[in-house]
């Protein structure tokens, strides 16, 4: 299970939004490892455009990350609920 925790962690799970304009990776321990940001969509006057394409392609990335967990860890534990196990991942 160790090694299964350590390659879920490390494994790499790209979102975008905006059509691309922003992009982000983050690992499965919910770390940022890259964000791309389209220079068009820097627009001083509204920075809640920017604020809000970011949180949602970071929400998207990490929601990927969380299903790509319990669908492996489900694979492992036949879908039991084992005590302990909630909130590894």
């Amino acid at each position: 299970m160790s090694a299964l925790q350590d390659e879920l962690a490390a494994a790499e799970y790209n979102a975008s939004a905006g059509g691309g304009a922003v992009e982000v990776t983050v690992n499965g321990s919910h770390e940022i490892k890259a964000i791309k940001i389209k220079p068009e969509v820097i627009d001083p006057e509204e920075p809640e455009m920017l604020e809000d394409l970011l949180m949602a392609s970071l929400n998207e990335a990490m929601r990927k990350a969380d299903e790509t967990a319990e669908r492996e860890m489900n694979k492992l534990t036949g879908g039991l609920n084992i005590p302990g196990m909630g909130g590894m991942f």
